[in-house]
């Protein structure tokens, strides 16, 4: 058995709470109302900007060069298609929260979602492992890839959730994790599982925490 569905099958029960979330299930069916939706987006922006220093780390460690230009091209991709996403759709929502709530999710992290970045940039700053990170990256990527497999998407969306969808979704998508998981499956399962343990749960708490308020 390969280490990456070695890491699902082990944490079966976390992996469905993670992808299987409430929250996604309503994006998906184009029904999260706008306030639930900027904050998620206004605190996933925030996470976003720290995970890009994740992945540069990443990239910095990868063993082969095949691997650095695939990291270091998606990079790239981050910072734009995805970033853009963000500013426009927060502005198309805003409205659904007065100015003060605005700039509070905007500029100020939920517990959960601090304690999500805190992990996030310690191991950007202190993990030496690339098969930790790797394993870090995968996970989070994994998450985005699962929820739009498992649950129906709802036809003419609102581009507001089609967009984010298409983010992660459809061939670019899959190549990127396909990449993902095949470095996983180079590692150690012993090295790696509780990094993909700890990120999955992170990320359930991530959406909890965003879905309720």
């Amino acid at each position: 058995m390969s280490v990456s569905q070695q890491l699902i099958d082990t944490h079966r029960a976390l992996f469905e709470k993670a992808t299987h979330h409430k929250l996604t299930q309503e994006l998906c069916a184009g029904t999260l109302p706008d306030r639930k939706l900027y904050i998620y987006l206004a605190q996933d922006l925030q996470f976003f900007q720290s995970g890009m220093r994740l992945l540069t780390k990443t990239t910095s460690l990868a063993p082969d060069n095949d691997s650095l230009l695939t990291l270091a091209r998606k990079i790239g991709f981050f910072a734009n298609d995805e970033n853009d996403y963000f500013y426009e759709c927060l502005e198309k929502t805003s409205g659904s929260l007065d100015k003060s709530d605005q700039v509070r999710f905007k500029t100020t992290q939920l517990p959960q979602v601090d304690k999500y970045i805190a992990y996030l940039e310690k191991c950007a700053k202190d993990e030496d492992s690339y098969a930790k990170l790797i394993t870090f990256v995968y996970c989070m990527e994994l998450v985005y890839l699962e929820w739009p497999r498992y649950f129906p998407i709802a036809s003419n969306l609102h581009w507001k959730y089609q967009k984010w969808i298409d983010l992660h979704a459809g061939e670019h998508f899959e190549t990127w994790c396909d990449f993902l998981r095949a470095e996983v499956d180079k590692c150690s399962f012993k090295e790696v599982s509780e990094t993909f343990e700890n990120v999955l749960k992170l990320e359930y708490e991530f959406f909890e925490a965003c879905y309720q308020h």
